[in-house]
């Protein structure tokens, strides 16, 4: 059996899922119109322990989580009665918000539980609960060594006060800055200083980690100028005490453990780091760290689930798409010479454009169309369309749309028909267009081709059938090509192959019907995979490993591309 991705299993079941949310949604309303009703919050009770065990299969942690925290502050509303209407609230912001994060994990292809933690922490809260750690989904093994191993020896505890007072007053400084906001670069190194210090201080001492980890988080924190939000600044205030611990502590702390969930929050800091250089470096090749999402991806994210799936930002760019096509149309007028162009109203559009997309944080682009329009806006009616002027601004206009485009796929799925063009000469709409047009052909000659199967098994095994369908194949493969997804046409290569080598060649005998199944079978996951992407909900690679395990059964397994 093929294991599939949450995100297709999620596929599958959200409808119930969204039934079942609407109903505790209804629930919720219901009782908090009349809190004597009792039983309403019962339904809501039993819709998120169902929702628990279902997310529990998805293996979807964040939603699990919720819905587990969900149903238990149900429980304590049933306790309070109608003194509960503030966890009412809050319970009904995390039925909202866990809707989004499901939309967020189809739209994205991924669970990325992190999302959810401010959601979770603000249920948490209104519940009198604490707070969950920001990498509280993240998994690391926390026992491993430093390396590589300091040598030097600690020094005498009248030392060690001496000048651990001396190096926490330089980190109090410097948190105190981040804790006001204040040039946060700079204070942030003043306390990866003053803790670089302190490891050096404390030598092979055992608390000696904790200091390499937190310097580790701090220069992450630097190099790729992280959000500092509340949970970081608790995270640094929490190297603070340590460092006050030890300076009161002396031999006893230099011996103790460092808190876990302190490494733990550290660590999950320092994998998000861009970088891998010097104490980075060495921090994600003992922990084994790989390279996933940065921090700046992770809050964009973030921003992004809470905006309700990018609604506002798809209406911008659907917005500026249809001004940049009045514009474009504008030009080949001229281009045709069939109108009398008032480049003053092309300026105006430009300029309106250039606002448009710095709303949408698409600065460079906005930069170049606002000067753009400043130029344009003297032309006059007849002006030259050959010249080198003209066609920067229609490459301009094509890089605009580019932008926009990115955008736009930004807040769809992560589908493999929409990829980036590589020449960004060409207008990203148009590829899109053809892509999709390519996908249509493609999913037409595999209907042809499973109808040509089936023809084949009703006549009892009359080969006429099957006289096309190499050709037709053929011209499957050409498209997936275009499309670059060469695992799909590696699997319709291996179908052709088979077709030819034994159900056309001479004295090939007749088939068994299992077989013809089995070929129809990876004919039809191809046919599927196209379709999710057809429809915007693409569902993986997971069912092309389907097709290869059939026809490797069949006896020609499937090359797969390199690379």
């Amino acid at each position: 059996m093929v294991a599939m991705t949450n995100s297709t299993s999620l596929t599958f079941l959200k409808e119930e899922i969204d039934s079942t949310l609407a109903e505790a949604g209804r629930s919720l309303e219901a009782w908090a119109a009349d809190s004597s009703r009792t039983q309403e919050l019962d339904v809501c009770a039993e819709s998120f322990h169902q929702l628990r065990g279902i997310f529990q299969v998805l293996e979807l942690p964040a939603a699990t989580l919720t819905a587990t925290e969900m149903e238990q502050v149900v429980r304590k509303m049933q306790e309070q009665g109608s003194g509960g209407n503030l966890l009412g609230e809050a319970l009904g912001q995390s039925l909202l918000l866990l809707g989004r994060y499901l939309e967020y994990v189809q739209l994205k292809n991924r669970p990325l539980p992190e999302v959810m933690v401010g959601g979770l922490n603000e249920l948490r809260r209104a519940a009198g609960k604490p707070l969950i750690q920001e990498s509280h989904f993240f998994a690391v093994d926390l026992a491993r060594d430093r390396y590589p191993v300091p040598t030097a020896a600690p020094p005498p505890v009248a030392e060690l006060s001496r000048l651990g007072r001396r190096l926490r007053h330089m980190y109090q400084v410097g948190l105190l800055g981040v804790l006001r906001g204040q040039n946060s670069i700079i204070n942030l190194k003043l306390m990866a200083r003053a803790l670089s210090r302190i490891d050096r201080l404390c030598g092979s001492a055992a608390i000696g980690r904790l200091w390499w980890i937190g310097r580790a988080m701090l220069e992450a924190l630097i190099a790729d100028q992280m959000a500092i939000t509340p949970a970081r600044k608790a995270l640094l205030a929490q190297y603070d005490r340590q460092i006050k611990k030890l300076i009161q502590e002396g031999e006893r702390a230099l011996a103790a453990d460092a808190p876990l969930l302190l490494i733990k929050e550290s660590i999950f800091v320092a994998s998000l780091c861009s970088h891998s250089s010097g104490v980075i470096g060495e921090v994600k090749q003992a922990f084994e760290l790989r390279s996933g999402i940065t921090d700046a991806e992770l809050q964009a994210e973030i921003a992004l689930m809470a905006s309700g799936s990018g609604s506002v930002a798809r209406s911008v760019a659907e917005s500026l798409k249809e001004e940049l096509n009045d514009v474009k149309q504008t030009l080949d007028m001229a281009a045709q010479g069939v109108a009398d162009i008032d480049y003053r109203e092309v300026a105006d559009g430009l300029a309106r454009i250039g606002g448009t997309l710095l709303m949408v944080n698409l600065g460079n682009e906005s930069k170049q169309i606002k000067s753009r329009a400043d130029s344009v806006r003297g032309w006059p009616a007849d002006f030259d369309i050959e010249s080198p002027a003209f066609v920067e601004l229609v490459d301009d206009l094509i890089s605009a749309e580019n932008a926009v485009a990115e955008l736009e796929h930004s807040l769809t799925p992560a589908d493999e028909v929409n990829r980036e063009a590589g020449n960004q000469r060409i207008s990203r709409y148009q590829l899109d267009d053809a892509r999709r047009t390519v996908v249509s052909e493609c999913r037409s000659g595999l209907a042809l081709a499973k109808r040509a199967v089936a023809s084949f098994l009703e006549s009892e095994w009359d080969r006429m059938h099957l006289a096309n369908l190499p050709g037709i194949l053929g011209g499957v493969s050409g498209g997936l090509m275009f499309l670059d997804l060469g695992r799909a046409k590696a699997v319709m290569d291996a179908c052709r192959a088979y077709i030819e080598q034994r159900l056309l060649a001479a004295g090939g005998g007749s088939p068994e019907r299992e077989h013809m199944d089995t070929l129809a079978d990876a004919i039809t996951s191809v046919d599927y995979y196209l379709e999710s992407m057809e429809e915007h909900k693409p569902i993986g690679e997971s069912v092309l490993e389907v097709a290869e395990v059939s026809m490797e059964e069949l006896g020609f397994p499937v090359i797969r591309p390199v690379g």
